[in-house]
C-alpha cells in the first residue's frame, strides 16, 4: 500500500492569488477561510471552529489568539496543555472580515457546513475544496494543511531563510521539525539530484 504524499505549500505568490480569486468567485466562505489560513498559519482544525464572536474579538484586539493543538487523548478530546498562539490581524484582512460578518450572529460558526444547523465545515471538506482549486491551476498534493505550510514557507523566504523565525511562529519544538514541515530537506535533495544531470550527455 503506497504512503499518502504529504501536502505541499503553495510557493508561488501568483498561485496563492489565483486560488483566492477562484475561491472568491465560487464561494465567499471558502475564500475567507483560505485568506485567514494563509495569513495566520493556524491549523484548519482550529480555523473551522471559529465563531463570529471570535472574529469580533480579533478585530477589537488587532490579532487572533487561538489555543492550538493537534494531539488527542484517548477520548478523542484535545489535551488541556495547549498553548495560545497570537498572530497579527492584517488590516486588509480585517476590512474583509468586517464586511463578511456584518449580518452574522455572534454564536454562528464562521465557516458553516452546507448541511445547515450551524455546523462547521469539516477539515476533509476544506481539503477537497482546496485540492480542486489547486488542480485547476496545475498544483497537486494541496490540502487543508497547505494553508499553514504556505504561511510558513512565505515567512521562510521573506525572512532571508530564517528557519528559527518560522519555528517560533509555528510553535514547533525543534528546527528539524520545521525543516521537515515545509519540505526544505526534500527541496535541497531535489536540487542535489538535479545537479547530477551534469553527468549525462
Amino acid at each position: 500500500m503506497s504512503r499518502k504524499r504529504p501536502s505541499k505549500p503553495i510557493k508561488s505568490k501568483e498561485k496563492v492569488l489565483d486560488i483566492q480569486d477562484y475561491l472568491k468567485y465560487k464561494n465567499e466562505r471558502d475564500y475567507i477561510l483560505f485568506l485567514i489560513g494563509v495569513t495566520t498559519g493556524y491549523r484548519a482544525g482550529d480555523l473551522v471552529k471559529l465563531k463570529v464572536r471570535d472574529i469580533k474579538e480579533a478585530l477589537k484586539r488587532g490579532e487572533f489568539t487561538i489555543y492550538e493543538g493537534k494531539k488527542m487523548n484517548s477520548k478523542n478530546i484535545r489535551e488541556k496543555n495547549r498553548k495560545p498562539r497570537s498572530v497579527e490581524l492584517l488590516p486588509k484582512v480585517a476590512k474583509i472580515l468586517k464586511e463578511y460578518i456584518r449580518d452574522k450572529r455572534d454564536y454562528e460558526y464562521m465557516f458553516q457546513s452546507r448541511k445547515g444547523n450551524n455546523q462547521p465545515i469539516g477539515v476533509q471538506a476544506v481539503s477537497n475544496i482546496l485540492k480542486n482549486a489547486a488542480e485547476y491551476f496545475g498544483l497537486y498534493n494541496i490540502s487543508a494543511h497547505s494553508m499553514r505550510k504556505t504561511y510558513a514557507y512565505k515567512i521562510y523566504i521573506d525572512s532571508g531563510c530564517d528557519i528559527v523565525a518560522v519555528k517560533e511562529l509555528l510553535g514547533h519544538r525543534s528546527i528539524e521539525e520545521t525543516k521537515a514541515y515545509i519540505g526544505l530537506d526534500r527541496e535541497k535533495y531535489h536540487q542535489y539530484s538535479k545537479a547530477l544531470n551534469d553527468f549525462v550527455r
